[in-house]
């Protein structure tokens, strides 16, 4: 929310793009007075006693020098300027400029990820002759969807022979980031209820959807392989296609790997849900999933509520003081009044 929601406009341009807002604007009332003190006051410095000077003869020159009326009514003009601008500073003024564009919205993504021991082998291309860990290319594949996505909170559920809960929802990314470096490949069996993992991951969407929240994101990172569990992954894809549930899956097996035997496979599993099968097969391919998830999912712009504020305070108290110091420049420099 703005500071200035409650403000007051004074002005807009034809283009209603940028106006002039004031918080307090009733401070505007204390400028009535201005019109009726003009006269007293230039009659008071015309009329004031002069100033004993001693001036010598051969320096002063009154040829240049304003009358003392014109002289008077100009310091008098500065200094109701200057108390105007004093007054405008108090409403504490603030220009409002264009509309800033609207954030993306917050959305809900449930991460479904695989620890199971083959996670572990050392066969994904990172480089010119160099291998990493899947497990290892996982995760960085994940902090970095992450961090791409600032606004957003996530869940991680974790597979291995079950599935469980490693962070349930949040926006707090660094606690994310923290668990998702502790992953370890077989920290739990020597299998992978990838089915388990979906039954959850789609249960845990379909009680949000039926609380009327909006239905979280779910991207499947895994090598390909169900090899253990409860329920299997045809059961669990009749499972989200019940409950109206995309899957998108990112499958790390490196190129050469053995096929995926599974029934479905991860392809058809995003495919037959409306999802998107993404082939992460090494780290360039892995860096694109952020833009090609956001790229299936792109949230519909909103609609721009907040202007871009700048302050004008300073620049009035300023000008108040910069047309008071003129005045009594002014003041201190005229020469005496003709007796």
């Amino acid at each position: 929310m703005s500071g200035f929601d409650g403000m007051t406009s004074l002005g807009m341009t034809s283009l209603g793009l940028t106006s002039l807002g004031m918080a307090s604007p009733w401070w505007l009332l204390a400028l009535l007075p201005l019109p009726w003190a003009f006269a007293p006051l230039k009659r008071y410095l015309t009329h004031r006693p002069a100033a004993i000077m001693l001036r010598h003869p051969l320096i002063v020159d009154h040829q240049h020098t304003p009358p003392p009326a014109r002289r008077a009514g100009l310091i008098v003009g500065l200094w109701l300027a200057s108390y105007a601008a004093l007054v405008i500073a108090l409403t504490h003024p603030v220009w409002q400029g264009e509309f800033l564009p609207a954030p993306p919205p917050a959305r809900s993504i449930l991460l479904l990820v695989d620890a199971s021991p083959s996670m572990q082998a050392e066969d994904f291309p990172a480089g010119k002759d160099r291998f990493i860990a899947r497990i290892d290319a996982m995760k960085q594949g994940l902090l970095r969807f992450i961090a791409a996505r600032p606004q957003d909170r996530f869940s991680v559920i974790v597979v291995t022979n079950s599935a469980g809960t490693l962070v349930p929802m949040t926006t707090d990314h660094a606690v994310l980031d923290y668990w998702i470096r502790q992953l370890r490949a077989g920290i739990n069996g020597s299998d992978t209820a990838l089915g388990d993992g979906l039954a959850m991951a789609i249960r845990s969407i379909a009680a949000q959807s039926q609380a009327g929240q909006p239905a979280p994101l779910l991207v499947v990172w895994t090598d390909g392989f169900s090899t253990g569990g409860l329920m299997t992954p045809a059961e669990a894809l009749a499972l989200a296609r019940a409950y109206g549930i995309k899957l998108f899956t990112v499958n790390l097996a490196p190129k050469g790997s053995p096929p995926d035997q599974g029934q479905p496979s991860l392809a058809q599993l995003a495919d037959l849900t409306g999802g998107k099968p993404i082939l992460a097969s090494d780290l360039a391919a892995m860096n694109a999933v952020t833009d090609q998830i956001a790229a299936s999912v792109a949230p519909k712009s909103a609609t721009p509520t907040e202007r871009r504020h700048i302050p004008l305070y300073a620049g009035f108290v300023i000008l108040a003081t910069a047309l008071f110091l003129w005045a009594q420049i002014l003041l201190w420099r005229e020469p005496e009044a003709a007796s």
